[in-house]
């Protein structure tokens, strides 16, 4: 691969130093009421600890790299300009924070940004944006004006903050235009939100490089003093680059979520799932071949919940604290589907305004009883003092008084923003507009019929933006999806916490993310990222239930004795009486047998294998790593063990092997015999737990020269509801 297509990463300091807390951290964290005390400590713990990863500006040139990892919608927002206000209190001059792909997401978190550091009350920050050209020429003078200031000392300076879209023409305008200025002494905090998507290059593959992360690279290179800080819920893309690209993080942090926070565990746990998860049937996803030509049941009754959530809102006084209450509808891209749900959700509301409001309506009795189902439903889950005749008073305003909006460029070259304060509740509509990073206010009811696409797991975990800080209003959630993305969904965040352990482990260790060994349990519907991102050789374990043996567990006599020692161990250390049915032979016997063993008193022994070709060693290693999750997940979990015998036994037992090179053993497993009434060694197993069989025979190579004798064979079993795939680098 030739250097100019991949930037080698700088050398990262190998200790971090020490921030100070100073005026601008300490009136953010004075000014957000929502942070119990504890969390504004927590926040404060791990803010210092990525700055002090980052560059000392105090010790020149230097660069380096951070990932820092938080849950989707938990406040990464707030932690990188948490991150920004305390590198204002260290003394770094200029902080560029690449924001959204689309125009609704840069102004959202403009607003946060300008909200949080409160910029329109105080005189610390020299906001600027690239936003409808928004930095030229003249803003240049001003941010060197301010560096002017800092260089000379001048307590008075301020911090120049540069908001841009992560847009290739964006992104090459502001470098261009800070080329004109001196930034040799000007230490830089560069933050990529959402830094897995857009900046990471799709072209690696072909020795080429895509155009947005060749923009982010020039303007790197503008900066001899910076860090560059990615934020992301989903890692997966940095940390599959190839470790020698800039982006491949030095440093790293696994957020801790605030007190407040939903996220997947409160979803799509087995509890989560019949408490706030509804199954929008297949017949109920449109087929754009055959447009249906009216709205499936699922979505009326996801509405009816909604408004029903936004009468107990409007009861409990929550549109006058300003509060919100969404319902977001987020159908497959095309702009169509959309236009379809949006001309549903405008009839429906029509109609339900007309029969609420007309009690001799001739459907306003049905309407009425749907209404009291979803609200004895929602009653259940949510704790509130009002009856359904109270709420059924509200019924009319919330239906009338919401707004209904669609979120793509159908009508207008940008994407909408949502005026929050205008409204207290909003019907959503959307598919890019409604994906990674955008915050839907006081979101209640999600419904999503789309598939799963091409299952990268990252895209679909963008996808939840019914995580968040809601724990005060959980009840009133409910989310519709296709049986496809809940189990997408399930799996996906079954496994995302055993990633975070591993990583929040690894760092405590004092390690780097280069040297942590990326390891992805999925579905074997899902791959972690786009293929297209992804440098570092991956092994893919199988993927379904059945038996896993090493194909080649002969080679290497060194080996092959301390596996053999393992085997003893096995035999002495655990109580395994004979096993054998009526009819069997003496072949067919096993001399050593039990279905009691706890499979953690099991791992120790079984981890002491090893194998001399690589794809034995991997597959070895995604059997412990599964085996582990079990283990940690049902810790007095059993499994079952076959010792068969053989001539460590008494037993004459040979095999050959094949011609491949590397040869392979023919036949490992006994087969059945009618006779003896003998299923034969594959169909010994347990239906419910792991199995383990141990085989050893004596090994003749094919052309009967040679023999390997006692060589042992440990084959496993999973039944399909314990297997995993497991991705893992090589």
């Amino acid at each position: 691969m030739t250097s100019g297509i991949i930037k080698i990463a700088s050398q990262s300091p190998t200790e971090g130093w020490n921030p100070v807390q100073g005026e601008s951290f300490t009136s953010l964290l004075n000014s957000n009421d929502a942070l119990s005390q504890d969390e504004k400590e927590l926040l404060r713990l791990e803010t210092t600890k990525i700055l002090s990863d980052c560059i000392d500006p105090a010790e020149g040139a230097n660069t380096n790299t951070g990932l820092v990892i938080g849950y989707v919608q938990s406040g990464k927002t707030l932690s990188f300009t948490g991150l920004t206000a305390l590198a204002r209190d260290n003394k770094f001059q200029l902080v560029i924070l690449l924001a959204g792909t689309t125009n609704n997401l840069v102004e959202q978190s403009y607003d946060r940004i300008r909200s949080d550091l409160e910029i329109d009350t105080n005189r610390q920050w020299k906001l600027f944006s690239t936003q409808q050209k928004g930095f030229q020429t003249s803003e240049l003078e001003r941010v060197q004006s301010e560096l002017t200031k800092w260089q000379r000392g001048n307590p008075r300076a301020r911090t120049v903050l540069i908001i841009c879209m992560k847009q290739h023409q964006h992104i090459d305008n502001l470098a261009k235009l800070l080329s004109k200025l001196d930034l040799k002494d000007v230490p830089t905090l560069i933050v990529d939100d959402e830094g897995d998507q857009a900046g990471i290059n799709t072209k690696a593959k072909k020795n080429e490089q895509s155009t947005t992360y060749a923009r982010i690279l020039a303007l790197r290179e503008r900066f001899p003093e910076h860090s560059y800080v990615l934020y992301t819920a989903t890692p997966q893309a940095p940390l599959l680059i190839s470790r020698i690209d800039t982006l491949s993080p030095d440093f790293g942090m696994v957020l801790t979520p605030g007190e407040q926070y939903v996220g997947g565990q409160d979803f799509f746990s087995p509890v989560g799932q019949k408490t706030y998860i509804e199954t929008i049937l297949a017949s109920e996803v449109p087929d754009p071949l055959n447009p249906p030509v009216k709205p499936p049941k699922s979505l009326l009754a996801a509405m009816r919940e909604f408004f029903v959530g936004v009468a107990i809102g409007l009861l409990e006084g929550q549109d006058r604290k300003g509060k919100n209450r969404s319902m977001m509808i987020h159908p497959a891209v095309p702009k169509n589907d959309h236009l379809m749900f949006m001309r549903w959700v405008k009839q429906t509301k029509e109609d339900w305004c007309v029969i609420l409001e007309d009690a001799a309506h001739p459907r306003h009795e049905e309407l009425m009883r749907e209404f009291r189902d979803s609200t004895s439903g929602l009653l259940k889950t949510y704790s509130c003092g009002y009856t359904f005749d109270e709420i059924a008073e509200c019924l009319l305003e919330a239906v009338e008084a919401t707004a209904i909006q669609e979120l793509n460029t159908r009508e207008k070259s940008r994407i909408p923003s949502i005026d929050w304060k205008g409204e207290y509740s909003w019907i959503l509509i959307g598919g890019i507009g409604l994906d990674r990073g955008f915050t839907v206010e006081g979101l209640t009811v999600s419904y999503m019929p789309r598939s799963t696409g091409v299952g990268n797991a990252d895209n679909i975990q963008q996808r939840a933006r019914f995580f968040g800080y809601k724990r005060g209003y959980l009840g009133l959630c409910r989310i519709y999806l296709t049986s496809e993305n809940i189990d997408a969904f399930t799996d996906y965040v079954r496994h995302e916490e055993s990633i975070r352990a591993s990583i929040r482990r690894h760092l405590e260790e004092g390690k780097t993310l280069k040297d942590w060994r990326r390891t992805y349990f999925l579905d074997q519907k899902l791959k972690p990222t786009r293929s297209s991102v992804v440098l570092l050789e991956m092994y893919q374990s199988k993927g379904k239930g059945g038996w896993i043996a090493p194909a080649h567990p002969h080679e290497d006599s060194e080996i092959l004795a301390e596996n053999r020692e393992t085997a003893n161990a096995i035999l002495r250390d655990f109580d395994m009486p004979e096993y054998r049915e009526p009819g069997w032979n003496a072949k067919q016997a096993i001399p050593a047998f039990s279905d009691s063993i706890r499979l953690a008193d099991f791992l120790p022994y079984f981890g002491r294998l090893r194998y001399k070709w690589p794809d034995d060693n991997m597959e070895h290693t995604s059997l412990m790593l599964m085996l582990d999750r079990l283990v940690a997940e049902e810790p007095n979990a059993t499994c079952s063990f076959y010792a068969f015998s053989g001539p460590w036994s008494g037993v004459d037992a040979i095999r050959s092997l094949n011609d491949e090179q590397p040869a392979k053993i023919k036949n490992l497993f006994q087969g059945s015999n009618a006779r003896t009434n003998y299923p034969g060694a594959r169909a010994l197993i347990s239906q419910s737990d792991v199995t383990f069989q141990l085989h050893r025979y004596n090994l003749q190579t094919n052309d009967g020269r040679r023999t390997l004798r006692d060589v042992p064979v440990f084959a496993v079993h999973f039944p399909d509801e314990l297997i995993e795939r497991v991705w893992i680098e090589r």
